[in-house]
């Protein structure tokens, strides 16, 4: 474990500005795009995020700067990328290596408004020992009294978050075929996390102040727990598979694949444990839909809801099979494009637009402050010396673009040369195992992704000995309107004699980006 002994700073106001606005920041973990909000002929019902959707404004191509919960959030609710907050994977606690960093939540704590949360915003179980006391949740660091101590069901109120008992014929606790179950209750770690989100807002519209408001909703994370109502939804008849299966013909490097469920890159599980699994991802999603509903209802019988701003979005997207991922852990498309969508009433004529604009998670702190009308943190010690990193995507809000490319990255730990793909995963591992690192860049004709080795003192991408492997994907044409995952990131175009040109271009920018060259 690295640590920053520095010595914490009491949080200070920022200077001087007008707070007028509240913010509800729902988020949501593993969500996929494929909700009718992104794609109407897709089959998963969601009609309350259908509905946000349609009060707001719905962005086609947000990325998450990396694939795998606590970094993304780690980066999210700091405003800093995960080469900056140094949390990779499972194994680090952003602040236990940044004491004196202003968090998203905090920003609002120091602008003098409340900051309430509940269930699963930061990360959590990545506490250890003595450490626990002061980190966990991060504590009066970015939350109010009124939020303490922080309530996560599935960790801090003594709920099985699991809940998926195993049966006479032994699911629970296998592959993705088995990670599921129907409970009548529906998954009560989103039901109790729902439940004291209501009586936040509640008290927080009875004392008046300004307010920052997060939610975390842990489904349709495994194991996906959904009423049998919820699974009576789907037939597994109608349930369409992935496309492509494998890596069988796509030139796709091996390292771009993490060890999952499929038995290896080029054979997938079984087309009926597939379809299992589909329906079960689906029936979670629709549950969490449900619980997310009664939080809208009751902001929407809010006399604060004409001054509240929701920004609702997932950690990070999911797979369902394509090219035989069953998880998150990759740099492709449906592993770090996730659902965004933002509601802001005193906006006049953006209720149910969109935007094509190319953005980035790391810009929720800034555009969470240019909404509630605050600044971002500038003037404490760690915040001059780190500042964040995202910029401010309201104007997208009402049409214009200014991102060229979004940027996402995943490390791996190649532990056979002749199969990097082979348990190469280092959720729970220290940085020092890492092997290689790879970075990604969205634009929108292409993704690239180069893959290079890994400096483990340094904890730094060795960008001078060159690319370990690359990937090109090609976007030109495809309506980010729609979003179908079997349409691209099907062929490895990078070595193609007419993408030289585009793959020069395009490793600029990421070095520009990555290794600051």
């Amino acid at each position: 474990m690295r640590l920053l002994l520095l010595p914490l700073l009491c949080l200070l106001p920022l200077s001087a500005s007008s707070v007028k606005r509240n913010v509800v920041h729902i988020q949501i973990d593993d969500l996929r795009t494929e909700i009718a909000a992104y794609n109407l002929n897709h089959v998963i019902h969601t009609p309350n995020i259908d509905r946000l959707a349609s009060q707001g404004v719905v962005f086609d191509r947000a990325y998450a700067q990396q694939a795998l919960c606590n970094p993304s959030r780690a980066s999210y609710m700091t405003g800093r990328r995960p080469d900056t907050t140094q949390v990779w994977n499972l194994y680090d606690n952003w602040r236990v290596l940044h004491q004196t960093w202003t968090s998203l939540p905090g920003m609002f704590l120091a602008a003098g408004m409340k900051a309430l949360g509940v269930g699963k915003t930061y990360h959590d179980t990545v506490q250890k020992d003595l450490w626990d006391a002061i980190f966990e949740y991060d504590s009066f660091r970015s939350w109010s009294p009124e939020a303490l101590p922080y309530r996560n069901p599935g960790w801090t109120q003594g709920v099985n978050f699991a809940g998926c008992p195993s049966d006479d014929h032994g699911r629970w606790g296998g592959n993705v075929t088995v990670s599921w179950c129907e409970k009548a209750t529906g998954d009560m770690t989103d039901v109790l996390t729902i439940n004291h989100a209501i009586d936040m807002l509640q008290a927080a519209e009875d004392d008046g102040t300004p307010f920052y408001l997060a939610v975390g909703l842990h489904k349709p994370h495994l194991p996906w727990i959904a009423k049998p109502e919820h699974y009576a939804l789907y037939d597994l008849d109608d349930i369409e598979l992935a496309k492509q299966k494998t890596l069988n013909g796509t030139n796709i490097p091996e390292i771009a694949f993490q060890d999952c469920d499929s038995p290896d890159p080029y054979h997938p599980i079984d087309d009926d444990g597939a379809r299992l699994a589909r329906r079960a991802y689906y029936a979670a999603v629709t549950g969490m839909d449900e619980e997310l509903g009664r939080f809208l209802d009751a902001l929407e019988a809010s006399p604060a809801a004409a001054n509240t701003a929701v920004v609702l979005h997932g950690d990070h997207g999911w797979q369902l099979g394509e090219r035989g991922m069953w998880s998150k852990n990759t740099n492709w498309e449906a592993a770090v494009r996730v659902p965004l969508i933002m509601k802001v009433p005193w906006l006049e004529n953006i209720a149910g637009t969109r935007s094509d604009e190319l953005a980035e998670l790391v810009d929720i702190m800034p555009t969470l402050a240019e909404l509630a009308g605050i600044e971002v943190p500038t003037t404490k010690y760690g915040d001059r010396h780190a500042p964040i990193e995202g910029t401010s995507i309201v104007s997208a809000l009402t049409g214009e673009n200014k991102k060229a490319a979004a940027f996402s990255q995943y490390p791996r730990r190649v532990k056979d040369e002749a199969q990097p793909w082979a348990h190469n995963s280092v959720d729970h591992d220290e940085p020092e195992t890492f092997t290689h690192m790879g970075y990604s860049i969205r634009t929108d004709e292409w993704r690239y992704t180069e893959w290079y080795t890994w400096n483990n003192e340094t904890f730094v991408a060795d960008f001078d000995e060159g690319v370990y492997a690359s990937e090109l994907y090609d976007y030109r044409g495809v309506d980010s309107s729609t979003i179908d995952y079997d349409v691209v990131e099907n062929e490895n175009v990078a070595d193609a004699e007419a993408n030289a040109d585009t793959v020069a271009q395009l490793n600029q920018l990421l070095l520009k980006q990555f290794a600051k060259q």
